[in-house]
């Protein structure tokens, strides 16, 4: 079953998507949490809330401001962390006999899920996270995607990024995404997913991301590039998804 609301806070109009499986009460909740220019409604929240549900587990997927229907055009950080936050205080509180909040999150919503991290583990139950695809170092991240300098982002302080939606990447987003490093220790359980074809992604960061964090798993999706759009790889990230929220490992071999 699936229901749509607008979560309502002071500043924010959160879309919200829920799925829950049929009879019975879900194992865990999952939190879908969308990449730069994604959504609830794109093939990896769809994907990831289809197959979830099958396998007993209650869905809750977000609009991050600025992307699919959130009713602001304003790109902020802290918004986006304030509405992570409070998505995950709706779905702890909705689905309250529940133990686990299990969280997937690609690309800018891992960057985002990390740096919230010590206050989603403040609240009730566990935490089990996997990040696809992490962008670690946002700042680089988006001086990368504007294909701009600092210099030069800060004279023109404003960039238009083409998704399903224009995205205005500003110098004031940036310099917040300075503010907020995601490299870093976490000590909890965290199992990473990379493509081996990412052109995104610089492997230098998730490699140092896994030496750092001696709790975490490294998978490398073969031939998988930064969308992983490749026959059989998004299969991959579903299977190990499933196995790392019931079991937290993986069967396949961790790199080292």
């Amino acid at each position: 079953m699936e229901r749509k609301i607008v979560l309502s806070t002071d500043k924010l109009n959160i879309p919200v998507k829920v799925n829950t499986p049929l009879g019975g009460s879900p194992k865990r909740i999952v939190l879908g949490v969308h990449g730069l220019g994604g959504s609830i409604q794109d093939q990896i929240q769809e994907g990831l809330a289809e197959e979830m549900v099958l396998f007993g587990s209650a869905v809750v997927r977000f609009d991050f401001p600025a992307h699919g229907e959130s009713e602001t055009d304003d790109f902020i950080l802290q918004d986006c962390m304030d509405t992570l936050l409070e998505v995950a205080r709706f779905a702890r509180n909705e689905f309250e006999d529940v133990e686990d909040l299990c969280i997937f999150c690609t690309g800018f919503g891992a960057y985002v899920t990390l740096i919230c991290l010590d206050e989603l583990r403040q609240m009730p139950g566990n935490v089990k996270l996997v990040v696809q695809t992490p962008s670690l170092r946002m700042d680089r991240s988006l001086l990368n995607m504007t294909r701009k300098t600092e210099q030069t982002f800060r004279i023109q302080e404003e960039h238009i990024l083409r998704s399903d939606r224009p995205l205005r990447v500003t110098y004031d987003l940036y310099k917040e995404t300075r503010q907020h490093m995601a490299l870093e220790n976490y000590e909890m359980p965290i199992l990473i997913l990379q493509g081996e074809a990412d052109d995104y992604i610089p492997m230098d960061d998730i490699y140092n991301f896994r030496r750092i964090n001696e709790n975490a798993r490294l998978v490398i999706i073969p031939g998988a590039s930064h969308r992983f759009l490749e026959p059989g790889a998004w299969d991959m990230v579903l299977d190990l998804t499933r196995d790392w929220f019931e079991y937290e490992q993986v069967l396949l071999c961790d790199w080292e």
